[in-house]
Parts: C-alpha cells; sequence; structure tokens
C-alpha cells in the first residue's frame, strides 16, 4: 500500500511553495517542483468528477492547455517542463481505461502514475504536491485519498495582497488586492473543511518565520511524523526567515495614511469572515477569531 500523499495549498502567494520545498530536503519526502494544476483548476478533475466535462475533454485538455500554454508573464507553463511525454501519455491511457468505471480512482491512478516513479527514483516514499488551490480543492482530492494530508498556509492578506499586485496577472491595487485574497481563502476554508481535521494542519507563515518560529516547526514535523534532519534544518534556518519571506511588505512606500486604510479594510474583511465561519483565519495574529 503506498504511503499517502501530501499537500500543500492556501490563497498563493502564502508560503506554499517555500514550506514545500523546506519539507523536499527530508529523505522521507519528495518536493514536486511545479504545480500541476489539472486536479484543481477548470477543465481539470474537478470538473470532471461535477460533470461539467466528460473524459473526453479532460483527455484534450491534459495534452493541450496542461501540457503546454503560455503564462501570463510570458513564460510557457505546462507539464511538459516536469514530465517526460512517453510516460505521461502512459498515464492517460490508463485513466481513460480506469475511467469508464470509476473516474475518481482513475484521478488518483493518473496521479500516482506521473508521481510515484519520480519519489522512488529519489528514494523517497511520500511526494508533496504544492498547487496554491490543493486547498479550496480539498473535498475533491479526498474523495481520491482519503488518507492524504493537507498543510493549509494562511498569511497576513495585505502581505498576500502586496505580492499579487506585484505579479502580471495582479489586481493592480490594495483594496483589489484584498479582495482577491479574501475570495481565495473563503474557498480554501471550505476546501479542507471537508476533510476530517486530523489530516489538516493549518500554519501561519508568519509564525512558522517570526513570531514561534520553533513551536511550528516541530508542529510540522510532528503533523507528518518525520524526525527532524540536517539538511531540512539548514534550509529552516537560512531560508524561511523574515527577510525572505518578505514579512510586512505591504507598509513599504506607503504613506503611514494609506496605511491606515488598508488596515482598516483589512479588519473589516476578518470581521466579516469571522462573523461567518471562516476558520482559516484563526491562524492569523490579531485576526477577531484568534
Amino acid at each position: 500500500m503506498p504511503d499517502p500523499p501530501l499537500f500543500v495549498g492556501g490563497t498563493g502567494r502564502s508560503g506554499t511553495h517555500a514550506v514545500a520545498k523546506l519539507l523536499g530536503k527530508h529523505s522521507h519526502l519528495y518536493y514536486v517542483s511545479r504545480e500541476l494544476r489539472f486536479h484543481t483548476d477548470r477543465g481539470g478533475l474537478p470538473d470532471l468528477f461535477e460533470g461539467q466535462i466528460d473524459v473526453d475533454k479532460f483527455l484534450s485538455n491534459m495534452r493541450e492547455y496542461y501540457w503546454r500554454r503560455p503564462g501570463a508573464d510570458g513564460r510557457v507553463r505546462g507539464l511538459h517542463s516536469k514530465f517526460k511525454k512517453k510516460r505521461f501519455e502512459a498515464a492517460l491511457d490508463e485513466f481513460e481505461i480506469l475511467a469508464q468505471t470509476d473516474v475518481r480512482a482513475a484521478g488518483a491512478a493518473l496521479l500516482r502514475a506521473l508521481l510515484d516513479p519520480m519519489a522512488a527514483e529519489e528514494g523517497k516514499p511520500v511526494w508533496i504536491e504544492q498547487t496554491p488551490q490543493t486547498a479550496s480543492a480539498a473535498g475533491y482530492l479526498n474523495e481520491m485519498f482519503p488518507d492524504m494530508r493537507m498543510i493549509h498556509m494562511v498569511r497576513d492578506g495585505r502581505d498576500v495582497a502586496s505580492s499579487v499586485n506585484n505579479m502580471p496577472w495582479g489586481p493592480g491595487s490594495m483594496r483589489g488586492g484584498l479582495r482577491w485574497w479574501e475570495k481565495r481563502l473563503r474557498a480554501a476554508d471550505a476546501g479542507v473543511a471537508k476533510v476530517p481535521g486530523d489530516r489538516v494542519l493549518v500554519m501561519s507563515l508568519e509564525d512558522l518565520v517570526v513570531n514561534d518560529r520553533e513551536s511550528s516547526y516541530e508542529r510540522l514535523l510532528g503533523f507528518l511524523g518525520v524526525d527532524d534532519e540536517r539538511k531540512v534544518r539548514k534550509h529552516f534556518d537560512k531560508q524561511l526567515v523574515a527577510d525572505h519571506a518578505n514579512i510586512g511588505r505591504w507598509r513599504r512606500d506607503m504613506s503611514e495614511r494609506r496605511q491606515r486604510r488598508v488596515d482598516r479594510a483589512y479588519e473589516r474583511a476578518l470581521q466579516q469572515m469571522a462573523a461567518d465561519g471562516v476558520r482559516s483565519i484563526e491562524a492569523l495574529e490579531g485576526s477577531p477569531a484568534a
């Protein structure tokens, strides 16, 4: 029986890649260094499970959009950068056969056919997939992998908003960035709520890099049931630090008056989410639910 997979998700720009990369230093955990996306996004497995697309359309999307596509930054994205074409096509052929009777089992087999061999080549029994939307798609992932584990990364929404505004696809304003963050945090919270609580760890980026480093680091390893190792500790000490994580970046080059406006908008968003029962914000320092 293969070991259960690990997914690291969040809103995006919340530390998902940083934590997945950290854990990938462990001798037990294989870091998938590209976002797969077909198991979380439109036109992928969730739409197939919901009957929004059929198997033929899913396979077409896999061979076209998910295999190679232009990114918003002009760079070519897709699965071609991670998988050999022969392995990819063999996995899709197996998926097509299995999907005739059970699309969820076929989806799980597809992910395993692509990732298990790569992890085995590194001598690691568990792979870590880091597409941020794995949090919002956690219910679908749990249907495929009932023993999966999920790390849900959360981050101060003001820093998330500041970060996405610097991206080619970003909303272009702090107000828009906060709306982007809130929408995705709500979706992520609803997704991870569909996974049994003992298989979900909600982790604040701020706690991990500034507020409560050692305790958060121990919680992370304890959740996965793995021992501390020199390579993991070295990466944690050198890379997961405040400067690299851009903690408080949103205040840079911003007047005090504008900072106060952003603070008020952020506080209103937290209060509304607390009133609506969004549990993930409890991990954010100073949140109304903390």
